[in-house]
């Protein structure tokens, strides 16, 4: 299962959630690369792809939106953005325990065309991040933060100005 960023987005609230890929689809499938709607869904990652148990994310309020700044020859994303507000509330399923958290701000997914993505966050944002990384979670950040994505599918932050809070354990 894929991480997600913003979606997980995505993050791919998305996304785990893989909302970038699904985006590009959509976006692709107008012929025109200006912004348009974007919605992340709702989401559970299994116990052990994120956090030790099993995670819900529900979306409360999602008002985003999507273009293609640049493409590969094949047609292909190369460079995504994401805008917009949204709002998940994350749930322990073991435990019931949640907490309602603010995703709202800018993403930018530039791949590489290897495999790779960059994803560099502004304000705020929702990002996975699988275990067998070296710090997995389901984090909500705020600042300015990238996250780079490798062509295994490990990731990790390479820039963090601002705060990470890992889901797995605020709710653990």
């Amino acid at each position: 299962m894929k991480t997600f960023v913003k979606a997980l987005a995505a993050l791919g609230a998305a996304l785990m959630v893989a909302a970038v890929p699904s985006a590009a689809a959509s976006a692709e499938a107008g012929g025109n690369s200006g912004w348009t709607p974007f919605q992340t869904p709702s989401f559970t990652v299994p116990a052990g792809v994120a956090c030790s148990f099993e995670l819900h994310g529900e979306v409360v309020y999602d008002h985003e939106y999507t273009r293609v700044v640049e493409t590969f020859p094949d047609g292909s994303p190369k460079v995504q953005e994401f805008r917009g507000a949204l709002g998940v509330l994350f749930t322990n399923v073991d435990t019931g325990e949640s907490a309602r958290r603010d995703g709202s701000g800018t993403l930018r997914a530039t791949r590489d065309g290897d495999g790779g993505t960059e994803f560099v966050f502004h304000g705020n944002g929702i990002a996975g991040v699988q275990a067998g990384s070296p710090s997995p979670g389901v984090y909500v950040l705020s600042g300015h933060n990238v996250l780079v994505e490798h062509p295994d599918g490990s990731r990790e932050f390479t820039v963090v100005q601002g705060t990470l809070e890992n889901m797995c354990q605020t709710l653990a």
